[in-house]
């Protein structure tokens, strides 16, 4: 669908919103005899929202994603053989495509295989650009680019071969608010630092949205689908015939820059804006554009003209940035992304050099919760020579098992919290993700540790108070420590009460 065709199905939409059933039906009527499919459209969107129980629980471009999916009932590639590639399961599904998951079998590993809509491969105008952009952007090589390996084409499918992310998407972490401010401004470092590449080599997005930035389970940022992005070559490259067609945009309407809607012309610039939206969701865990119809046009003036603020606790100078990227005219956004990599490393304490990596370090906040996972690490290594001490007391079989099983949980207990505790001094932007997959963990072996230690107390009585006082002792500091200094200490590092 092209920006002037949305544009008519909305005002439609949201003129026939103000009218009352009886009316809306007659309008609806008058519609379908002069434009049937303009009036299928309204009615899909008319449904979404009357069964939404309120007015919009999101932005309008939500309201039916369908409509950006122009064939959505695709038949399922899974268990299909793709070239090399046998198709598993179905991971995602969006307006550009379905991604499924495939083993590469002349490999032995695991790829993501996005089988773009036959609407985009039939014609083979379309299919030669998307084929020679695919390719432009396989030369991409940064850690926070998804990888493309390959481009399979058979006659029905055109496929797309990358790197197989497993993670939450961007999306999925906004489902539990914005992202804590140490944490946002190495996110949106991560993310430009794939723009400025991909930009050094003249492609361009165009669908930057958090559905398609993923992060993975050690923290490392991802950015997805640059394989559908745009090749634009530079002006000393070799004349090459422009594929793309005039007048169609390709991305999500909430995140699209004003010359895209349009159907205009979009360079690297269009990138920036979209960056700032996600920018701002990330901090506010909200749309710059809010979801509310009678205000979107209110906000959308203020932002593209720079008369906003970003709301709640942003790191300071963040607005300014953010405002920048929002702009209306790309000439008045940052003219590339190196220029907004310099902003943000700025707003960090990093060095402005782009081809310096950032290093985050660690925060005043954390030490208390880093001097308390010293000390527990400590203490847990000291646990093996008590267990010694009930093994020469109790004698063989008990004894040996009681030392065995203390030496197990011991070594499990201080790897994980000196892992954690290297996390904080080297990456803390990744500590609260972290923390979150690892701290499980620690409280299991900790507690059995402690059960262990507390029962071999018990069990020897009175028989060896030299050797059961340690035991105990021992044993109800690591209780404490689980019960009440490991959650203060986490709070006033400011980690997430979940990661806990």
């Amino acid at each position: 669908m092209n920006p002037s065709r949305w544009r008519e199905v909305n005002d439609v939409f949201h003129t026939l919103l103000e009218r009352d059933a009886h009316d809306r039906e007659r309008l609806i009527a008058d519609l379908e005899a002069r434009d049937p499919e303009l009036a299928g459209e309204v009615r899909s969107l008319l449904r979404s929202h009357d069964g939404s129980g309120t007015f919009l629980d999101g932005p309008v471009w939500e309201a039916a994603p369908e409509l950006l999916l122009e064939d959505p009932h695709e038949h399922s590639l899974v268990g299909r053989q793709i070239g090399p590639y046998r198709v598993t399961e179905e991971i995602g599904r969006g307006g550009m495509g379905v991604v499924y998951a495939a083993k590469d079998e002349r490999l032995g590993r695991m790829v993501a295989l996005k089988a773009l809509p036959s609407a985009f491969t039939s014609d083979p105008m379309r299919r030669a650009r998307l084929t020679r952009e695919a390719r432009a952007a396989a030369a991409l090589s940064h850690p926070s680019i998804a990888t493309i390996f390959a481009l399979e084409e058979t006659d029905d499918t055109l496929c797309i071969v990358s790197e197989l992310v497993r993670g939450r998407t961007l999306r999925e972490e906004l489902a539990d608010g914005p992202l804590l401010p140490r944490q946002l401004i190495a996110t949106l470092i991560d993310i430009a630092g794939a723009l400025e590449a991909a930009h050094a080599m003249s492609i361009v997005h165009r669908d930057l949205k958090p559905e398609n930035v993923i992060r993975r389970s050690d923290g490392q940022i991802k950015v997805l689908d640059f394989g559908l992005a745009r090749w634009e070559p530079q002006p000393d490259a070799p004349s090459m015939t422009r594929l793309t067609e005039a007048g169609v945009a390709l991305g999500t309407p909430g995140y699209m820059a004003p010359e895209q809607l349009s159907g205009g012309e979009a360079d690297a610039r269009a990138d920036i804006f979209s960056f700032g939206v996600l920018a701002w969701e990330l901090a506010t865990g909200t749309h710059p554009f809010g979801t509310d119809p009678g205000a979107v046009l209110t906000r959308m003036a203020g932002l593209l003209e720079g008369r906003a603020a970003l709301p709640g606790n942003a790191p300071p100078g963040l607005d300014s940035v953010v405002l920048k990227c929002l702009r209306a005219s790309p000439s008045d956004r940052y003219p590339s992304a190196t220029n907004l990599l310099t902003d943000l490393r700025a707003l960090q304490g990093a060095p402005s050099d782009a081809t310096v990596q950032p290093v985050t370090t660690s925060p005043p906040s954390l030490w208390w919760w880093q001097f308390h996972q010293a000390t527990l690490a400590v203490l847990d290594a000291a646990t093996p020579v008590l267990a010694l001490l009930v093994r020469q007391s109790l004698g063989a079989p008990y004894g040996r098992w009681i030392f065995l099983t203390v030496l197990a949980l011991a070594t499990i207990a201080v790897v994980l919290r000196l892992n954690l505790l290297f996390t904080s001094r080297v990456h803390a932007s990744m500590l609260s993700a972290h923390r979150a997959r690892l701290f499980p963990w620690v409280v299991a072996a900790e507690s059995l540790l402690a059960v262990v230690l507390l029962v071999s107390a018990f069990a020897l009585g009175t028989e060896s108070d030299t050797t059961a006082a340690p035991l105990l002792s021992v044993g109800l500091i690591l209780v404490a420590s689980l019960a009440i200094i490991e959650p203060a200490t986490t709070s006033g590092a400011g980690l997430r009460s979940g990661s806990s």
